[in-house]
């Protein structure tokens, strides 16, 4: 019941997170504006992104709706039927489950072409990072900690099965 709590509290101040900046972003920038910090490494710039991850297929809003809505509820189905809940899986499910939704209420504002990105990281004249927001930030962290898990049970697991043979 504890890792639940602890799983719905990050889930809605990390949602809060992702919405607020959102709207701050849209609210005090334009498309020409921009924010360099650290010699432009990191960029502060409002973009709709109408595709995917990575702005892939833009313009297939819609169809990107239909998929995060259909993962999101695979994601709280494996969370509710999840036998071993532990407190990292819990938080980490959360993440996920937040950044989704954040970005699927990005996709249903009708005033917004797409997701609001606003993040970039990089170097112009070699290499910059897609545009992100805080949503797909927490999916990022919230995926690798699930990946983390996932190891570390079949690290046990294995371990259990050499020591029984």
């Amino acid at each position: 019941m504890k890792n639940n709590l602890v799983a719905v509290i990050t889930l809605i101040c990390t949602l809060t997170l992702d919405i607020l900046t959102k709207n701050f972003v849209e609210k005090n920038f334009n498309f020409q504006d921009k924010i360099d910090y650290f010699d432009g490494l990191l960029r502060i710039a409002l973009v709709y992104n109408e595709g995917g991850v990575f702005g892939i297929l833009q313009g297939y809003k819609k169809f990107f709706l239909i998929i995060s809505i259909v993962v999101l509820v695979f994601m709280i189905a494996y969370y509710i039927f999840e036998k071993n809940k532990t407190l990292l899986f819990s938080i980490s499910m959360a993440l996920i489950m937040s950044g989704a939704i954040g970005n699927i209420i990005d996709r249903l504002i009708s005033h917004r072409p797409g997701v609001v990105d606003f993040i970039s990281i990089g170097v112009d004249s070699v290499y910059r990072w897609p545009s992100f927001n805080v949503a797909d930030a927490i999916i990022i962290i919230g995926a690798i900690m699930l990946v983390i898990i996932f190891y570390k049970e079949e690290k046990k697991r294995k371990s259990i099965n050499s020591n029984q043979q």
